[in-house]
């Protein structure tokens, strides 16, 4: 097949270079904007292409050399290949120009990005034991791009350093019991040591990390976020945009073992914690006795069915509410939040377009977008986690404006 040379202009969501081609879009694996590349269609569809670099003609000022040696064929990573402020800055970049285009952005100042280390940052870890198809050699790593098979890794840089010495151990350990049965095991690095899912046996020893004073125990295999300095950034920027105080009432929705609500708690007169997992409202019940928290209460609900019966939510009306859902967003909740008369609303989401989805129904309730931000929380990869601020105005949508840009 032909080629033809192109100027790459920017990255796609999911990290792919994009150039154009007679006005027609084409996506081109492992291209930074600024190259100039000659490239292979791969598949042509009606309104893109796709395609493959076959020679580097010209090299972006943002291109660098990925530092990983697993880097071309483990699917970890997306962005090695760019700078890190590249990287940062088309986060950034995507994301206000989705809320733009869908939002009234008249009134809402986007923040600087919040960041922190780009290497050795990652305190979990999901591993694949097995056997490959191909060569039935015993591997232990991560998944192949594009495949179900295994990338043997010894070390990642990702990974914080006790990580790496733990995986070399285990390598040892697991490497004999390899199958063609793919089995997976987790691992995370708190501050009482290592834990692996396939090694809990005193079910009373539980992992934990510190927020300041608070101590939060977590499952074992349950969720908490990766990169442990980033998390605190992140809580610290909710506290900032909730202006909380002493007389409010407060609501944390989606709040897991309670990363966001206790931290709230020591600063407001009452906060409701709602989870859907049983297990992860006990825990946070047991983190806020443990931490001498007794403005926090925590309810088990389904977030995904109608909560207008809950005793939670009704008659109740709140001063503030944190949202922090998974990556389908709040879409069925955000339709009613509206009746519980919130004045500031602050949601975290690791997805752009379903917190904008969500955003769209409670600007339909009276809420303005008056802050967003990027928070780095995955360098390297193509995910990130974005934060928003919302304000209680009582008007109607306006049509959306360009924003008030700080980065």
């Amino acid at each position: 097949m032909s080629t033809v040379t192109v100027k790459i202009e920017t990255l796609s969501h999911d990290g792919r270079g994009i150039g154009r081609l007679d006005g027609k879009a084409v996506f081109v694996k492992e291209a930074v904007p600024g190259d100039r590349a000659e490239i292979r269609i791969t598949n042509r569809q009606s309104s893109y292409d796709e395609a493959e670099m076959v020679r580097l003609v010209e090299a972006s000022n943002d291109r660098v050399e990925a530092f990983c040696p697993h880097y071309e064929v483990c699917g970890g990573c997306q962005l090695q290949h760019v700078s890190i402020e590249a990287q940062r800055k088309w986060k950034a970049d995507h994301f206000y120009t989705a809320l733009s285009k869908a939002l009234n952005m008249k009134a809402c100042q986007i923040e600087a990005p919040l960041t922190g280390q780009d290497h050795a940052y990652r305190r979990r870890a999901r591993w694949v034991l097995g056997k490959n198809k191909a060569d039935k050699e015993a591997r232990f790593g991560f998944r192949a791009k594009g495949s179900n098979d295994i990338v043997d890794i010894d070390q990642c840089p990702l990974l914080t350093v006790a990580l790496n010495e733990s995986l070399r151990q285990k390598r040892l350990s697991v490497l004999p019991e390899a199958s063609r049965a793919l089995k997976e095991l987790s691992v995370v690095e708190a501050e009482n040591g290592i834990f692996w899912s396939d090694e809990v046996t005193d079910q009373t020893v539980l992992p934990f990390y510190h927020l300041n004073t608070l101590r939060l125990q977590f499952p074992v295999q349950g969720f908490v976020q990766v990169n442990a300095e980033m998390n605190w950034q992140m809580v610290q920027q909710a506290l900032d945009w909730l202006d909380l105080n002493k007389e409010q009432r407060v609501l944390d929705l989606f709040c897991g073992v309670g990363n966001f609500t206790l931290p709230m708690a020591q600063r407001v007169k009452k906060i409701v914690g709602i989870e859907g997992e049983a297990d992860l409202v006990e825990m946070a019940q047991a983190n806020a006795i443990n931490n001498l928290c007794e403005q926090a209460s925590f309810h088990q609900a389904d977030l995904f069915k109608d909560v207008t019966p809950q005793s939670w939510f009704r008659k109740q009306t709140y001063d503030r509410i944190l949202l922090d859902p998974g990556r389908q967003g709040a879409y069925q909740l955000c339709k009613v939040l509206g009746q519980l008369k919130a004045d500031k609303i602050v949601y975290v989401s690791c997805n752009a377009s379903t917190l904008i989805r969500d955003i769209i129904e409670l600007e339909k309730q009276g809420y303005q977008l008056k802050k967003a931000s990027m928070v780095d929380m995955f360098p390297h990869t193509s995910h990130t986690e974005v934060m928003v601020q919302l304000i209680k105005t009582g008007k109607k949508p306006k049509k959306r404006g360009p924003g008030i840009f700080k980065l």
